[in-house]
C-alpha cells in the first residue's frame, strides 16, 4: 500500500514538473515573415491595414474614408504645405488618384508594429504595380518600397489611419 501511495506521489510531482516545463518552453507567436507579436490588438490593427488594401484594390473610395480618422493629416512626404491635406482633401485625392487606376497589383508584408497609448505606427514593405490612364496612352508604375502607417484607437474601439493612406 505504501508503494502504490509513493507511486501516485512520485507520478503526480512528475506530471506537474512536466507540465511546468512545458509552460516555460512555450514561445511568442509572431505574424508571418515578421517581429510582430500575434496579439489581439495587433490582430485588429492587421485586419484594418488588410481592409484598407482591399478597399483600395476595389478602388472603393467612400469605404477608405470610413477607415480614416477625422484628424487624418498627410504631409506628402515634401518640405513644401502647398500639397499637404487633411480629411477632407482625403476624398478628392483618393478620386482623382484612383479613378486613373486602370489595373492594380498591391501587397503589403508587415514588418513591425510599435505602440504608443492608443496609436500605433505599422512599418510595412509595399510591392505593387498599376496601370494608370494618361492622355497619352496607359503608363504603368511600380512600386517596391517601405512605408509607415499610423493609427489612432477612436472612442468606438476601431483603429482608424491618422496617416499614410
Amino acid at each position: 500500500m505504501a508503494n502504490k501511495v509513493l507511486t501516485a506521489a512520485l507520478l503526480l510531482a512528475t506530471s506537474g514538473l512536466f507540465s511546468g516545463l512545458l509552460g516555460a518552453c512555450a514561445h511568442q507567436e509572431y505574424f508571418p515573415s515578421s517581429t510582430i507579436p500575434k496579439t489581439e490588438e495587433n490582430k485588429q490593427i492587421i485586419e484594418t491595414v488588410e481592409q484598407y488594401r482591399r478597399r483600395l484594390l476595389e478602388r472603393n473610395v467612400e469605404g477608405l474614408l470610413v477607415l480614416a480618422s477625422e484628424k487624418y493629416f498627410e504631409d506628402s512626404g515634401t518640405p513644401r504645405s502647398d500639397d499637404d491635406y487633411g480629411y477632407d482633401g482625403l476624398k478628392m485625392v483618393l478620386s482623382k488618384r484612383l479613378s486613373r487606376v486602370q489595373s492594380m497589383r498591391y501587397e503589403i508584408e508587415y514588418r513591425a508594429i510599435k505602440h504608443a497609448g492608443n496609436r500605433a505606427e505599422v512599418e510595412v514593405f509595399l510591392d505593387g504595380s498599376f496601370e494608370l490612364a494618361a492622355k497619352s496612352g496607359d503608363r504603368y508604375r511600380r512600386v517596391n518600397d517601405y512605408h509607415r502607417f499610423i493609427l489612432e484607437r477612436s472612442k468606438d474601439e476601431k483603429w482608424r489611419f491618422l496617416s499614410g493612406m
